[in-house]
């Protein structure tokens, strides 16, 4: 995806006992969708599939996923959601899933960071 190419967005609230825990914005480019029953994300026959089942299903295969990890302030459109204080610092992890021409989906996820940690756990050849 280049800056300018249309996209579809869609933005998520994660809930854990009701609570909110993460805020998710993605975007999926609509050269790649558009017209097809996954178009979007949480409506159709594979709403809430995730990205590697619903890609699959329009002949993408998902061979790698790529997170940037970084911290901030949270900004205050988040801040609210999230029950946060302005000037809290959140987690953004930056994902994007790709196939191998291209990214299929992008996201940035918002994580507070006195509430939660982000954990990785990688397989050594």
């Amino acid at each position: 995806m280049a800056a300018g190419d249309p996209v579809v967005m869609s933005r998520y609230t994660f809930l854990a006992d009701e609570q909110p825990v993460m805020l998710s914005t993605s975007w999926e480019p609509l050269d790649l969708t558009r017209g097809t029953p996954v178009m979007f994300p949480e409506e159709g026959p594979h709403a809430g599939a995730g990205v590697v089942a619903r890609m699959r299903v329009i002949g993408q295969h998902i061979e790698s996923v790529q997170e940037v990890v970084t911290a901030r302030p949270v900004l205050q459109s988040e801040a609210e959601p999230l029950g946060e204080a302005l000037g809290s610092v959140v987690m953004v992890i930056q994902r994007t899933y790709r196939t191998a021409e291209r990214a299929v989906e992008t996201a940035d996820i918002v994580v507070p960071t006195d509430r939660y940690e982000v954990e990785y756990v990688l397989p050594v050849e």
